[in-house]
């Protein structure tokens, strides 16, 4: 089991180029398999989750090359198998991404239950419906068997929430079928733009990227081609909180801003002021972190939302935030059912934090967070928040079961030596 000891306590300030968005490229390697010809894809983070998607891809009998440092080319036209391995699939709950790919160039995929961040009951019912409604029949005995003679288009599938892999799987799969369609209630997160970006380049005809109405005509061909991955925007929120949070002065490069303007609106609900500089963000030192009432002078709340919401992946970090801030706030998680039971390993540094219940949390601060020996949940975004409750404390921290981490952030204890941190990786 892995350990990082991270010594707190040490302000974050410089330059930083923030990670490649962790959740596109788990769909472009994917999408890839639709494509005629080979595709290079740049700004590949090498973190362990790619690294199963790479041996899903080769698995499946495609054919992978390093080209330098984050440049990766994907040949799927050695690809001869629609079976996703037991094994793999285990290592990452993503995996269900490869249907809609496979279901376009076989007409068959097979796959069982994955793994993933245990974040209490994770339903499929929006890809299994979006899938359905293109024809797809599914047999759910011993993992998940899908057939379909034809994939056919259709005139408004309205999906029962605006999920992120139910959408993607349906575009995936919809870009090949016959005649057009139309998703209502499509998720439109800065990684399902990417995706659909990079399909349109290679030849897709898709309509209301960035929306949650999307119209895709089917196509017969998808060409190869070159794409870089953009940055990711829950990397960058997670560097805004590091550096408020040690009184830190940071630039953030590439910052795509008009992905983060949602982001920042909650952050100024516990006064922190990030300035938007071209295609960058500055983050000041100084800031006085507190709650703000909300305008009836009542404690305010940060509720998970879907995109253009305030994200989910963030809600660990941003509770870190309010807890170093005064007075009280509420944080919400409705998504997951057990994305705030980490609550237990903040209030071992100090955190002063309640459970209203499985969904809420309300803070008390401002807490003052000092060393400690914490054990990380399978949560990777949980557990990143640990690391950033860490650089805030006083004294050195344990965190056991750091692993997952890696899944997101592979570079995360070379960036932080960079700033000075003391901060090791212990096997």
């Amino acid at each position: 089991m892995s350990k990082l000891v991270i010594k707190g306590s040490t302000p974050i300030n410089g330059t930083v180029y923030p990670e490649p968005n962790k959740n596109s490229i788990l769909k472009l390697i994917p999408a890839t398999i639709l494509c005629e010809e080979p595709v290079t894809i740049r700004n590949v983070p090498m973190s362990s989750s790619v690294l199963v998607f790479i041996d899903v891809y080769k698995s499946l009998g495609g054919t992978v090359e390093f080209c330098g440092p984050g440049v990766v080319r994907f040949d799927p036209r050695t690809i001869n198998s629609y079976v996703i391995h037991e094994d793999l699939a285990l290592k990452e709950r993503a995996t269900f991404v490869f249907l809609g790919p496979l279901l376009a160039r076989f007409g068959k995929a097979e796959i069982s239950d994955p793994g993933g961040c245990k974040l209490g009951n994770r339903p499929l019912d929006a890809l299994f419906q979006g899938l359905s409604e293109l024809g797809v029949k599914i047999d759910k005995d011993n993992g998940y068997k899908m057939s379909v003679d034809n994939l056919k288009g259709k005139d408004l599938i309205w999906l029962i929430e605006a999920s992120v892999t139910g959408t993607e799987n349906l575009i995936l799969a919809a870009v090949k079928a016959k005649g057009k369609t139309v998703i209502y209630n499509a998720a439109c997160e800065p990684h399902t733009q990417d995706l659909c970006n990079f399909l349109v380049s290679v030849g897709a005809k898709i309509e209301g990227i960035g929306s949650n109405l999307l119209t895709i005509e089917g196509v017969d061909y998808l060409a190869g081609g070159e794409w870089t991955v953009i940055s990711d925007h829950i990397d960058i929120g997670g560097w805004i909180v590091a550096a408020a949070i040690t009184n830190g002065e940071l630039w953030i490069k590439n910052a795509i801003p008009h992905h983060m303007q949602q982001i920042l609106n909650y952050f100024r609900k516990l006064n922190l002021y990030v300035e938007v500089r071209g295609d960058d963000l500055f983050v000041p030192n100084g800031q006085i972190l507190k709650c703000l009432r909300n305008v009836r002078g009542d404690i305010d709340k940060v509720p998970d939302q879907p995109w253009p919401g305030f994200p989910v992946d963030l809600i660990p970090q941003i509770l870190v935030l309010a807890l170093l801030a005064e007075g009280s706030i509420k944080i919400f998680s409705n998504m997951y059912e057990t994305q705030l039971f980490f609550i237990e390993e903040l209030q071992r540094m100090g955190a002063s934090v309640i459970m209203a219940n499985p969904h809420q949390v309300i803070t008390f601060g401002p807490s003052r967070f000092h060393g400690a020996i914490v054990t990380a949940p399978s949560i990777l975004q949980c557990a990143h928040a640990l690391v950033l409750a860490a650089l805030a404390a006083e004294g050195s921290t344990t965190i056991l079961n750091a692993e997952s981490i890696f899944r997101r952030y592979p570079n995360i204890v070379r960036n932080l030596q960079q700033f000075g941190v003391d901060v090791c990786m212990v096997e």
